[in-house]
């Protein structure tokens, strides 16, 4: 297996870091409708479990726990997006399949409302022990996988001509 060379290493180490203050920069400038919407389906999605709740903007609360959870940007799932989104630009023979890229996007992001989801389920059904194991621990190793999984199955089937 051929290391790859130092610029281009120093390239992707530097896009990485760019892309990350750029998503950070445009979740606090425009995050905001976008929050709302994922708080929207998270409130939804408990609904149809039959947990009662309430939105307020971006914060869901569970009356019966007399608990809110705030939605925020961070909970929105843009840091995975962006380290998936910039590993495939950096990756020239990754580029040419956007069909791959559109399916990592939604796989990622429906897998991020899910685990929005579910940390709160747990709140609900199990208390805040599960609940920080979940969303702290679990949870962001759980899309890390998902993220170096995507990226894998991509990056295999870019080897092989169409």
């Amino acid at each position: 297996m051929k290391l790859p060379k130092i610029p281009e290493l120093v390239m992707f180490i530097g896009s990485l870091i760019v892309s990350t203050v750029v998503v950070m920069v445009l979740g606090v400038k425009f995050g905001g409708p976008l929050i709302k919407v994922e708080a929207s389906n998270i409130h939804g999605l408990l609904s149809i479990v039959g947990i009662q709740n309430t939105l307020l903007g971006n914060i869901i609360y569970l009356p019966s726990e007399r608990v809110a959870f705030e939605i925020t940007w961070q909970c929105s799932g843009m840091f995975s997006i962006a380290l998936y989104t910039v590993v495939y630009s950096v990756i020239p023979k990754l580029r040419r399949h956007f069909r791959e890229y559109i399916f990592g996007v939604s796989t990622i992001y429906l897998l991020n409302l899910a685990r929005i989801f579910l940390a709160i389920y747990l709140y609900y059904t199990l208390g805040e022990g599960a609940f920080s194991l979940f969303h702290y621990t679990i949870g962001p190793l759980l899309m890390f996988t998902v993220v170096v999984l995507l990226l894998a199955n991509a990056f295999m089937k870019s080897l092989h001509p169409n």
